[in-house]
């Protein structure tokens, strides 16, 4: 009869070992989609924030690093500070991260202008999150942080306006 708790506790220990490194290498894939250069603690909090995040939404953030939620959308908005949409009242430089978890081949279009104009960039599933919008441009120059709007596309419509 001994011979059955210690077969079960070397299976145990077999799948044990099996899954530990499993999961070790799914993280180091995970942390590597991000597109700025996040410290570890700030790669941790986006990273969960993007496991806990709804499939085809945009999320906006006040605060680096994936905190101070403002908004969240599957939807178009033409004017993230006007008072109707899916972002409202979100003011110019307000947005200091962002986060976007997508089915394939969608991506959003982020325009510097309300009403979809101005300059505009993509950003794909595989941009799954952005920790610190400061540095990041618009093609002309303006800064990421000024955004006014957003819609979403598919992929292959962005042509060369995916964000560096």
């Amino acid at each position: 009869m001994r011979r059955i708790p210690a077969a079960f506790a070397t299976l145990a220990l077999a799948v044990l070992g099996a899954a530990v490194p499993a999961t070790g290498a799914h993280a180091s894939t995970a942390s590597s989609v991000a597109t700025a250069s996040p410290t570890a603690t700030a790669s941790e909090a986006c990273e969960k924030a993007w496991h806990n995040a709804r499939n085809g939404y945009l999320y906006l953030y006040s605060g680096f690093d994936c905190s101070g939620h403002l908004a969240a959308t599957a939807t178009d908005d033409p004017d993230w500070g006007d008072s109707s949409g899916s972002v409202h009242g979100v003011a110019v430089g307000t947005v200091r991260s962002l986060l976007f978890k997508a089915s394939s081949g969608l991506a959003v279009e982020l325009y510097a202008g309300p009403d979809y104009t101005g300059s505009h960039v993509c950003l794909t599933r595989s941009e799954s999150y952005l920790t610190e919008l400061g540095g990041a441009e618009f093609p002309d120059g303006t800064p990421l942080d000024a955004a006014r709007s957003h819609r979403w596309t598919w992929a292959s419509a962005c042509d060369d306006r995916f964000l560096d």
